[in-house]
């Protein structure tokens, strides 16, 4: 280190959230509460199932507890570092307009004039600083905190404002195309989303005008008896799942067991719970997670994973037929966990709910003309990666003043 490195709390403040009681906690819609399973390692702020809720009342609390716009993020619980997506230290910001509250655990970096928030930011994403934090963490083998004064106390050499403002520059310009891929996929996904809507959920797929419609449904698409405890109320009534295709569960790993690769581990969260060195499924596929406060959440994946604690499904004839059945009834999905202490989404659950099924023709046709979307948003992510990996490499190169701007 320099001998011209200055502790960070020179530079910025560090602080933990509001204490707020359980009680005050709901799953309403008020006000959301940012704890430490809502800071991801970098990008946005995540709001999931598991997030909570306080009346609009709170927004009276001292405001530095608010979340504003660009604010940065950190967690200060979390796992060892053999766990990225759940270390301590990990950091993100908030890129939207939303208001939110920040709980306790979860922390708030605040910039001093001394320092350029956008740099600052890019500060706490080095790994060095990251593992500078996580080093002085304490606890025990799978939860360790870190106080706001360990991590202001750690010391880094920061160049002068005029510099700062460029190495800043050269990063937004790198998450500005990232986030641009990100609205393009999101966008492809939307237009797959609105066509099977237009299809599935309004009918008026390719030649509907001259299909016989029975009871509301078109001549032909298959009807089961009702389950009243899986079944969708709709004007419409379904078939079991199980006669698409099947879901199945998953092979759990421990961390201890995980091996360096680049394989993403999918699990009970939002984001992979680590990366290994080999897959156990191979190709474009379909998750839903298996327990916990996000069980029964679906997401797609473009490349071979680890399934883990989760329920996995494979077909390249429906697959986006039945991503798109499943995104649509995502809430009914939600609805299968069970369990009190802690809720499961069993695939037996998701075998068993009832979906509407048309031809087999239909479904495929829908799945061909939506591949190409696919196809693209697959591009567009190892673009990401691409972008994301120039990015890591030149941060601390730029950063420790061995690559000028």
């Amino acid at each position: 280190m320099s001998d011209m490195a200055k502790k960070l709390k020179e530079y910025c403040t560090v602080i933990s959230g509001y204490a707020f009681k359980s009680k005050d906690l709901s799953e309403g819609t008020d006000i959301p509460v940012i704890k430490i399973g809502n800071i991801s390692n970098g990008g946005n702020i995540v709001i999931d199932n598991s997030t909570q809720y306080v009346k609009k009342e709170f927004l009276a609390i001292d405001e530095k507890y608010h979340i504003k716009n660009g604010d940065i993020l950190i967690s200060l619980t979390g796992s060892h570092m053999n766990q990225p997506n759940s270390m301590v230290g990990r950091c993100c910001r908030n890129l939207d307009n939303t208001v939110y509250l920040l709980n306790q655990r979860a922390g708030k970096i605040i910039p001093k004039k001394t320092i350029v928030r956008d740099f600052l930011y890019y500060v706490f994403r080095l790994q060095s600083i990251q593992y500078a934090i996580a080093n002085r963490a304490y606890g025990g083998a799978n939860q360790v905190n870190v106080s706001p004064k360990d991590v202001m106390g750690i010391k880094f050499n920061i160049p002068d404002i005029a510099v700062q403002k460029k190495i800043a520059k050269v990063f937004v310009a790198y998450d500005s195309l990232i986030e641009n891929n990100k609205k393009r996929i999101r966008l492809l996904e939307q237009m797959a989303e609105s066509l099977y809507k237009e299809w599935f959920v309004r009918f008026r797929f390719p030649g509907y005008e001259d299909v016989e419609f029975e009871e509301k449904k078109p001549r032909g698409w298959q009807v089961a008896t009702e389950d009243k405890k899986h079944y969708v109320p709709t004007i419409f009534k379904y078939d079991e799942f199980i006669n698409i295709g099947t879901f199945v569960r998953g092979k759990n790993i421990t961390a201890a067991q995980m091996v360096e690769g680049k394989v993403p581990v999918i699990s009970a969260g939002l984001q992979p719970s680590g990366y290994h060195n080999e897959a156990n499924v191979h190709g474009s596929n379909l998750t839903i997670s298996a327990s916990g406060a996000n069980a029964g959440y679906l997401n797609f994946n473009l490349n071979d994973i680890w399934a883990a604690d989760c329920s996995y499904y494979q077909d390249d004839a429906t697959i986006w037929f039945v991503y798109n059945t499943l995104k649509y009834l995502q809430p009914v999905i939600s609805n299968l966990q069970c369990g009190a202490a802690q809720p499961h989404v069993y695939p037996k659950n998701i075998n068993r709910l009832c979906v509407l099924i048309p031809t087999e023709e239909l479904i495929h046709r829908y799945n061909d003309f939506v591949n190409p979307y696919y196809d693209e948003i697959k591009i567009l992510n190892q673009h990401n990666q691409l972008l994301t990996k120039q990015r890591d490499m030149l941060l601390p190169r730029l950063m420790s003043g061995k690559l000028e701007v």
